[in-house]
């Protein structure tokens, strides 16, 4: 029986242009109404879960920044959260500096950015529940520092041609952990950091076990959260490899997949 149902949000719950049907808020709506627990489980910040829990109607908890926080969704304060070691912060984003990312740095609850990433992500990232909360900053490394906060997740994106030898020197950096959402990013966050694990732990609470829950996800950044539960669900658009890491493959998300396996999970 299934008593939760994570989702992932782009690609997943969200049409390739952006947007939440009504179909899908219908089909949470019902599913919450049997009393099953229905959750975000995503890579974006809490404001943007915040937003994006009260558009699709979901219960007040999220998994945030790719599983390195769980947030609350009445005012998006991280409950738990685990940053990147603080030895490694300068590091990492002396690394990345100059290198034509557009980069999207979490720092605690800061949503941080560089001039070059705040000038792309308002041309190219339509969400002002992001852009309305960020900071900019010309030294992301020393804004940490002077502010006393943490780095806890990176989201990068640009040309895919650039990315190996960077994921090469990050990789050999103990502490840290790389995943993506798309052909076109990589993330950073700290070792041991995952959806699914944040997903279990955020179940325990409501007194959930991993077999009863239910995800549903299309990227390499939820493969280990489908691999927790004990219903995984892959989106018709999702990749080969988290098509055979799930046990059912639903429609596409410009098809109201998400929705169709939430209707399907609560019959």
């Amino acid at each position: 029986m299934v008593r939760m149902i994570a989702l992932d949000v782009d690609g997943t719950l969200l049409t390739s242009n952006g947007t939440l049907t009504e179909g899908t808020v219908q089909a949470i709506r019902e599913a919450r109404e049997r009393g099953v627990r229905v959750v975000l489980s995503t890579g974006r910040s809490a404001p943007e879960a915040v937003w994006l829990t009260r558009m699709a109607g979901c219960d007040n908890r999220a998994v945030c920044l790719g599983g390195a926080a769980i947030a609350d969704m009445t005012d998006g304060r991280h409950l738990r959260r685990w940053d990147i070691p603080e030895e490694l912060a300068a590091p990492v984003l002396e690394l990345l500096r100059g290198k034509k990312l557009a980069s999207m740095v979490f720092a605690g609850e800061v949503n941080l950015l560089d001039p070059y990433s705040t000038a792309y992500f308002r041309a190219n990232y339509p969400y002002p529940a992001y852009l309305d909360t960020t900071v900019t900053a010309d030294d992301l490394a020393g804004w940490l520092t002077r502010h006393g906060q943490p780095l806890t997740k990176i989201h990068a994106e640009g040309d895919p041609a650039i990315f190996p030898p960077l994921l090469e020197t990050l990789e050999r950096m103990p502490g840290l952990a790389l995943t993506s959402s798309g052909a076109d990013n990589f993330e950073v966050v700290a070792d041991g950091v995952d959806k699914g694990k944040a997903l279990c732990l955020l179940a325990s609470e409501w007194g959930v076990d991993p077999a009863e829950i239910a995800a549903i996800g299309d990227s390499d950044n939820d493969l280990a959260m489908l691999r927790a539960v004990g219903c995984p669900v892959a989106m018709g658009n999702a990749s080969q490899e988290v098509k055979e890491a799930a046990s059912s493959v639903t429609a596409s998300n410009d098809e109201e997949g998400a929705a169709k396996a939430i209707l399907r999970l609560i019959q």
